[in-house]
């Protein structure tokens, strides 16, 4: 008694005590549950006299304990604990209804345990249908039997039980025809009267519900199931129609049973998903149904801020799910000698539009008009991906009205919101509303797809529209929306634009660069910018409008826009690099005004060197001087009055992080090298501008070639980058920066980088002996990779190789046990061996390194939780073991590491590992069977080790397993397939596969 009364006591302490208190207790009760003596307590605290804290504990112990360890019941005692059971139901049968809840899954539980009694469904049921149960009520009594029935196939997927899994799935098979007729024969017996008792509506929900978690099972087809969805369709029925509302919006009671009976709908049709074919007709008559009974109460609800909205989401979603799944089948309609499919084609076609053209603003006024944007997705790559003929063709005749009129309602419906409506809005909306915006992007790119050029008329008239209704009030200062919006469509469809000198694109650019920008919000001149960054390739190829968009672009740097100018002036600047060279220096001159005002954020000004290098990288040599010491000077400067001044204070970071970056940026696109696409293909470099440089690609350049700017910069700065390092040694985030910045020079110079390649290295060297970040490893990973082959280098090459190896053994021998804490430099370490194994595999062999420790050290971090060391880590083993082979040090670690390998990856398949994630592993069993195919049906031997990987699995199917995977040496969607259904198996899931 004094051990119940402490737990009575820790329960209440969890509930109403602090949070530190809560988490200690929480523990405690934790241990309390997994105790066999929680098999007897939990009885106890399950009293009607004690507080409903205590009497839910009690409730979801029996939960735990029926779920985990049924094992500890003996056989004589399951009757007992049956009646318990139903003894405990009846005591809280009237409440309270969180403790009921539990007691009805702890039943469910029971009877999942017990099916190997083939009646124990039937005599439950009927126990209840019958009223067996004391003095509870019938209505009562209905209630609990169906959320009974309603748990049982949902905790098969949780429990751990005795019988095997297929016995559980074929019992559940049996069971199902018997539960549905009971089921359905309550649902049509109360829905068939003229009204439905308040206390009805629970047992007639749970009711709902159980037909949605039964229906996978069974084995039966989808046209028999005709019944239950006309049964599930007059419950919606009734709830909507039932009676006038005076405020037009459900009870609650009658809402939850319309959506779950339209979950339950949902779940029908998926669960045919895989017999498209085989059910076209009958999939055409349940849509015919659904569109009689549904879009009447969609017609109604067809209005701003209705009540009912997420009624007719989950209508919506019906039709979705329902087109998603029988796609072929209702698409035949849109051209046949069927009427009947004809028509429901039609109906979906007309409903799914108004979806789309859903009356308010999404997401303050509608929440479903995002609903429909699937269709027109679903519906174009139905046509698109016929195959070609005078099908296809009517077909796409067909639906290009009907994608045309989507255009214009898409273009209204993606109306920003105007000042004076803004008070309506919170974060979550305006973000809501930003995804929106881009799923209609995604729209009008489908729709590009369908109407090709018609597309830029429908944009081009409403490009018209939106200028006329610009004009009726020139005085208002909130009409800009529409013209927005066309923009915005415009703007979305760019990438599909070709080269021709379409006139619509033409006309477009000469409206962005006529309206007056400062009469109306500042958004209307940001979507300006986007899109004739967006418009870029265009053009490119048609570079007579080139002046208009850098005027315009150039106007945005001193805007309040400046973050779209600066992305539109990378993408003009990348695109049309040559054709910018007229221009090049009075756009240089005002990127330089604007980076000197000192008005652009950091991320304007990091982005616009981007956009300095592209032109540095065509005007001529003696001007690239010039620049480079009017706008890369003051960056330098600066840090050197940081090295200078010893400043390592917060402000001082931040400013040199982003002196970095710019950096950084500018490195990225300055090369006066660049290769044209032509001389990519014939192995050869050439300049871009007045200096054409032509030699082999990875070559020297020709004698009296220029020396690369970024080069120049380096030689020069060289030694202030070594004191910032020195300096800042201890600061990942500064060093991380730096580090990229030097990467960015070595991936445009290349070869280039030689005379300072000692240099770049010591640097690199001190940072890897003291401060290891991601970048630092990556740079030397290149340096390696690009010179070790070369014998002047050789010597550098192996002191970066030994520094990285070095550190990153060391961090792990720091870490034993606590890998997840170092989870990024392992997913790094890892992915820089396997460049070396699969490029240079000889390192491992003249680097004195320990690659009996590196292989071992593979093999823990495989087995971690986070998803990137571990796919790492396997990707390096199976490199590593194709390699190998070839240099006897790595083969002699493969020989005597094997079978270590191969208990990891069993460990891992076997429940380490992601259940998701464990078709990787397949690499490893495929590399091992290939090169080491003698040793590797050893290693495989580990199976026959007892309950291992785990207990779940028999002798004979870890047999099986094995002569299954040492058979395929090459076939590795087998194998993925075979490791899949293996790691089911071991974590003692059933794979339950669609009718």
């Amino acid at each position: 008694m004094d051990e119940v009364q402490t737990i009575e006591a820790a329960v209440l302490s969890f509930y109403r005590g602090g949070s530190e208190q809560q988490k200690e207790t929480h523990k405690w009760l934790q241990q309390v549950q997994n105790s066999p003596q929680a098999w007897s307590f939990c009885w106890e605290l399950m009293q009607l006299n004690k507080s409903s804290e205590i009497q839910f504990f009690g409730a979801i112990t029996l939960n735990s304990k029926l779920r985990s360890d049924w094992a500890e019941v003996p056989k004589e005692a399951h009757h007992e604990l049956k009646q318990k059971l139903l003894e405990t139901i009846v005591l809280f049968g009237n409440g309270p209804k969180i403790v009921l809840n539990r007691l009805c899954i702890s039943l469910g539980l029971f009877i999942v345990h017990m099916l190997r009694h083939p009646t124990v469904i039937e005599e439950v049921t009927n126990m209840f249908l019958h009223e067996q149960l004391g003095n509870l009520s019938k209505v009562t009594q209905i209630e609990i039997l169906m959320a009974v029935l309603e748990g049982i196939p949902e905790e098969v997927k949780n429990i751990r039980t005795q019988i095997p899994r297929t016995v559980v799935c074929e019992e559940l098979n049996r069971n199902a025809e018997f539960v549905m007729q009971t089921v359905v024969t309550y649902l049509n017996e109360k829905l068939s009267r003229s009204a439905v008792e308040p206390h009805d509506m629970n047992g007639l929900i749970n009711a709902a519900k159980c037909t949605g978690t039964w229906v996978a099972h069974g084995n039966v087809h989808l046209n028999d199931r005709e019944g239950m969805i006309q049964t599930l369709l007059k419950a919606i029925h009734y709830c909507y129609w039932k009676e006038p509302k005076d405020d037009g919006c459900l009870m609650p009671e009658e809402n939850e049973l319309a959506e779950t009976a339209l979950k339950s709908l949902a779940n029908i049709i998926s669960s045919y998903a895989t017999q498209n074919a085989k059910y076209s007709f009958t999939v055409i008559n349940y849509m015919k149904l659904f569109l009689d009974v549904l879009v009447p109460i969609l017609d109604a609800e067809y209005k701003e801020n209705n009540d009912n909205e997420n009624l007719a989401l989950m209508i919506y979603a019906l039709f979705i799910s329902t087109l998603e799944c029988f796609s072929s089948a209702i698409f035949a309609g849109i051209v046949t000698d069927s009427e009947e499919v004809s028509k429901v084609y039609t109906r979906t076609v007309d409903m799914l539009i108004k979806c789309t053209d859903k009356p308010g603003t999404y997401p303050v006024d509608e929440s479903c008009s995002t609903y429909a944007m699937e269709f027109w997705y679903m519906l174009q790559e139905e046509v698109l991906s016929m195959d070609s003929g005078e099908h296809k063709k009517r077909c796409l005749e067909a639906i290009k009205p009907v994608y045309a009129h989507v255009v214009k309602v898409l273009v209204r419906k993606s109306q920003l919101p105007t000042e004076s409506s803004l008070h309506k809005w919170n974060d979550d909306d305006l973000e809501a509303f930003r995804c929106y915006r881009q799923d209609i992007g995604d729209t009008l790119l489908s729709c590009h797809d369908v109407l090709n050029d018609l597309m830029l008329d429908v944009l081009s008239e409403a490009l018209d529209e939106s200028i006329m209704y610009l004009s009726y009030d020139p005085q208002s200062t909130e009409s800009w929306t529409l013209l927005e919006a066309t923009i915005h469509a415009f703007c979305s469809i760019a990438q599909k634009i070709e080269y021709t000198e379409h006139q619509q694109i033409v006309k477009l650019l000469k409206v962005l660069n006529e309206i007056p920008y400062e009469k109306y919000s500042d958004k209307l001149f940001g979507m300006a910018l986007e899109t004739v960054g967006a418009y870029s390739e265009w053009i490119g190829d048609n570079p007579k409008y080139l002046p208009s968009a850098i005027t315009l672009l150039v106007k945005g740097l001193n805007s309040t826009k400046a973050s779209q100018a600066t992305l539109g002036l990378k993408d003009l600047t990348s695109e049309c690099q040559k054709e910018v060279i007229p221009y090049a220096l009075p756009l240089l001159d005002a990127c330089r005004t604007a980076l000197q005002e000192g008005h652009l954020k950091n991320a304007e000004m990091i982005r616009l060197m981007y956009t300095v290098g592209n032109i540095l990288s065509v005007i001529s040599y003696e001007n690239i001087i010039l620049y480079l010491d009017a706008m890369v000077s003051p960056c330098f400067e600066e840090l050197q009055v940081h090295v200078q001044n010893n400043d390592r204070t917060e402000p001082t970071k931040a400013r040199v992080v982003l002196r970095l970056e710019m950096i950084s940026k500018l490195f990225s696109s300055l090369n006066i090298r660049k290769p044209t696409e032509g001389d990519m293909d014939k192995g050869l470099v050439v300049g871009v501008g007045p200096h054409k440089l032509p030699f082999p690609a990875g070559g020297t350049p020709a004698p009296g070639a220029p020396v690369q700017p970024i080069l120049l910069i380096l030689e020069k700065t060289m030694g202030l980058l070594k004191s910032l390092c020195t300096l800042w040694i201890h600061d990942e985030t500064v060093i991380d920066t730096l580090c990229k910045a030097l990467q960015q020079a070595l991936t445009n110079l290349m070869d280039d980088i030689k005379p300072l390649l000692t240099e770049m290295c010591c640097l690199v060297l001190s940072i890897l002996n003291t401060n290891c970040v991601v970048s630092a490893a990556d740079i030397a990973g290149n340096f390696i990779l690009m010179f070790y082959k070369d014998q002047d280098c050789r010597q550098l090459m192996v002191q970066l190789f030994t520094a990285i190896m070095d550190y990153n053994f060391n961090q792990m021998e720091l870490n034993v046990g606590k890998l997840s804490r170092i989870a990024d430099l392992i997913e790094t370490f890892y992915a820089f061996n396997t460049r070396i194994s699969k490029k240079i595999p000889i390192c491992y062999s003249e680097v004195q390194i320990d690659c009996m420790k590196l292989v071992d050290y593979a093999t823990k971090c495989m087995m971690l939780p986070e998803t990137g060391p571990m796919k790492k880590s396997v990707a390096f083993i199976t490199m590593f073991v194709k390699e190998s082979t070839n240099h006897p040090v790595m083969m002699n670690v493969i020989l005597a590491q094997g079978e270590n390998i191969v208990r990891s990856t069993f460990l891992c398949i076997g429940g380490t590992a992601l259940r998701t994630q464990v078709e990787i592993f397949a690499d490893i069993f495929l590399a091992l069977n290939f090169r080491y195919p003698a040793e590797f049906i050893q290693w495989m031997k580990l199976l026959e080790v007892p309950n291992f990987p785990t207990a779940y699995v028999s002798a004979t199917d870890k047999e099986q397993f094995m002569r299954k995977i040492i058979k395929e040496r090459v076939n590795k969607r087998l194998v993925q397939d075979h490791v899949r259904k293996f790691a089911a198996l071991c974590r003692n899931i059933v794979e339950y596969e669609n009718k």
